[in-house]
């Protein structure tokens, strides 16, 4: 049995972002709080962990297709378009409305 390189990487990674999401989540001098990613008003958000699972799961479907040398443009695309395009289109088409604040 081989130990794949590649693998030890991946994992090396996500165990570095599961701890610099932890030290920040610990950080009294932060107002970043790891439960916010998944609630909405003091409350959990359906969508929010529907949001999170989908992602998780479509990022590690293209981390495996890498892993096994059968990742495409196509694929690649793909996913780009379900998770990248649409923030892009929220900058560039979004409609923001500001309010001027009197003094």
């Amino acid at each position: 049995m081989t130990i794949d390189p590649m693998a030890v990487l991946l994992a090396a990674i996500v165990v570095l972002i599961v701890w610099s999401f932890y030290r920040l989540h610990r950080d009294p001098h932060t107002d970043f709080n790891v439960l916010d990613l998944l609630m909405e008003n003091g409350r959990v958000s359906k969508i929010s962990c529907a949001f999170l699972a989908a992602f998780g799961i479509t990022s590690w479907i293209m981390v495996k297709l890498t892993l096994d040398a059968k990742m495409t443009e196509g694929y690649l695309g793909l996913y780009g378009s379900m998770w990248v395009g649409p923030l892009i289109a929220r900058v560039v088409f979004g409609k923001h409305e500001y309010t001027e604040q009197k003094p």
